[in-house]
């Protein structure tokens, strides 16, 4: 009865021995790209007003990249409007288990020196703003101009990023960590499908110097507006609602979402 049972014993666990050693690793290259949008502008057909935006700057502080319980310690200060070539700039590397992999990370406060692309100077001023993103640039319509420069120091994190490729034993797959800068100018907190509009950001400039602040956002009251709608939000001027959009940023391998 004693060799009987150690044979079934045997038996039932070179199966689960044999799954074990099959198990690979592989490594999970992670990169960040503001797209098109940023590198190059957002045309004014993606606009309902006519309006168009190039971007002189859009500064992203990001940490807390992880798949499968493996932590990238660096925090990172990337200048999105470096171009890449379509690739996006490399942030890290994480040695994960083979198969499907979810990427979570924070767009949050911080910088110092750099570990990203962005220059020392900008991400110290990140780090000393406390910002996790900052956005200059100019939109046109004609021959109109309006100028911004925005810093925002909201704290995002995005979790359970579904990555498109599955990572191959002893390989490599790439994932990207993808910036929608269109979310700055959208028009709704709660539509699945928000306008693209500058209209209200142009009309905040109160003092007409060809330039949109934080005061003057803050000063542009939105609770009458039939679009901008807020939900169950407590928010009732365009700075407070353009900094909730910039906690929508994030996402994944393109349009891919996170949770958050």
């Amino acid at each position: 009865m004693k060799t009987n049972t150690i044979l079934v014993l045997m038996t039932l666990s070179a199966p689960f021995a044999t799954a074990c050693a099959a198990e690979g690793e592989g490594t999970l290259e992670t990169r960040i790209y503001g797209e098109a949008f940023v590198e190059e502008g957002i045309p004014a057909d993606a606009f309902v007003d006519g309006w168009a935006v190039t971007f002189s700057s859009m500064l992203v502080a990001v940490d807390g990249v992880s798949a499968d319980g493996v932590e990238d310690p660096g925090v990172y200060v990337f200048e999105l409007t470096e171009p890449s070539g379509g690739e996006g700039h490399a942030v890290g590397t994480l040695v994960v288990p083979e198969g499907p992999q979810q990427l979570d990370y924070r767009i949050a406060p911080g910088g110092g020196e750099s570990l990203g692309n962005a220059p020392d100077p900008d991400a110290a001023m990140m780090e000393g703003m406390g910002y996790s993103v900052f956005v200059a640039g100019t939109a046109t319509r004609l021959s109109e101009t309006i100028s911004f420069a925005w810093g925002f120091d909201t704290d995002t994190a995005y979790a359970d990023c579904e990555v498109v490729a599955d990572v191959p034993a002893d390989g490599r797959a790439t994932t990207v960590m993808t910036i929608h800068a269109d979310h700055f100018f959208y028009d709704d907190l709660e539509s699945p499908e928000p306008n693209v509009a500058f209209d209200l950001v142009a009309a905040a400039d109160a003092d007409m110097d060809g330039t949109v602040t934080a005061d003057e956002l803050r000063a542009q009251d939105i609770s009458a507006e039939a679009r901008y709608q807020v939900g169950s939000r407590p928010i009732d001027n365009l700075w407070d609602f353009i900094a909730a959009q910039s906690q929508t940023l994030g996402h994944i391998d393109g349009e891919g979402h996170c949770e958050q």
